[in-house]
């Protein structure tokens, strides 16, 4: 018989929840404490067949003006070939749920691999595919678990000679779970903001991001220094079978570039990952085009460069709760052109 409640077993949660392969931090039991920390409202919602739990879904109330709904990031937790007997009841208890809050919807986005079946069954259990992504839907994986010569060949001519270029300059690498050194991380990510001209999270959000999931031992500041001098960052989980490159900085100026320490910080993280035993380290998203022009393409370049593959997700899904939906989906469709003003319209609020 399956069913579905609540969870109040941390063990037993992350048991499940980190045993997806590639796995996501996004559905540990300390991502959803760090949500709490935000002040937003959280579910952990199991599944359970002859009352053993067998997924789990950690779901949050998004709070907007427009389009308030609950959010199943990078989740539910189920495995591939038991969507078709477990969803169904899932769905049930999240439509319910969203009726209960009064939320116009909810979003789920499972690591499936993207194919025409699993499109078909999602689609045929009543959800909608969402016309936008919420986390990145092409993912650029590394499989760590060959030797390192075998790593280091299969990289990229340049990324190699970058590594060892950074080696013989004196560049060293560390990870840390000590806010020291997250703020490191805080100073550079500000100036790497301001010069690639991008929007952050207010700054708090990734303190508390750090300070939360350090407490789970699953998250640690990455710091590559030369001469006492901090020239990048990164913030790196690690989770069940997989290390994920969530956030990274550095200083950027003709004298800093020379010295390549961000490919050296990020090799350290790669060879931390595969003495953990685990199985994957996770770029995040790239672009799928090598056009110079993208938005993405120095980091879709620079991730690629370290070897790996493309894991395509299947696009997030959409459970409707409420009229207005489909004037959300409509804006959703449309974002690209009406969406350049509104981040040009923040912008401006924010000087």
């Amino acid at each position: 018989m399956i069913k579905i409640e609540l969870v109040e077993d941390k063990k037993a949660w992350d048991n499940i929840a980190s045993s997806s392969s590639p796995s996501t931090v996004l559905q540990s039991w300390d991502w959803g404490d760090f949500q709490v920390s935000l002040g937003r409202k959280i579910w952990r919602i199991g599944v359970y067949d002859d009352d053993v739990l067998v997924g789990v879904a950690l779901a949050q109330l998004i709070p907007t003006k427009l389009r308030t709904h609950i959010y199943v990031s990078n989740g539910p937790v189920i495995r591939r070939e038991k969507v078709k007997e477990y969803m169904p009841k899932l769905i049930g208890y999240l439509k319910a749920l969203a009726i209960q809050e009064k939320v116009h919807f909810v979003r789920i986005d499972p690591l499936y691999k993207d194919d025409e079946l699993i499109n078909k069954e999602l689609s045929d259990m009543g959800m909608k595919r969402s016309q936008t992504f919420t986390q990145s839907e092409n993912k650029w994986l590394l499989d760590v678990t060959e030797e390192e010569e075998s790593l280091l060949r299969n990289m990229r001519k340049s990324t190699r000679y970058e590594i060892k270029k950074a080696e013989r300059e004196g560049v060293t690498v560390y990870s840390s779970d000590k806010i020291e050194d997250y703020k490191q991380f805080e100073k550079l990510f500000l100036i790497t903001a301001k010069r690639q001209n991008f929007i952050p999270h207010p700054i708090t959000y990734y303190e508390k991001q750090f300070t939360t999931l350090t407490k789970g031992g699953i998250y640690k500041a990455y710091c590559a220094v030369r001469n006492g001098e901090v020239l990048a960052t990164a913030l790196i989980s690690f989770y069940g079978d997989t290390a994920s490159y969530l956030h990274a900085s550095s200083l950027s100026n003709p004298e800093v570039n020379k010295y390549m320490a961000p490919p050296a910080l990020v090799w350290q993280a790669i060879k931390d990952t595969k003495a953990k035993g685990m199985k994957y380290f996770d770029f995040w998203g790239i672009a799928l085009t090598d056009d110079p022009k993208h938005p993405w393409a120095g980091f879709t370049r620079f991730k690629k460069g370290f070897g790996g593959f493309l894991f395509k997700v299947v696009r997030s899904y959409d459970i409707p709760t409420s009229p207005r939906y489909p004037l959300i989906a409509l804006m959703d469709a449309t974002r690209e052109s009406w969406g350049i003003w509104y981040y040009k319209l923040l912008k401006l609020l924010k000087r």
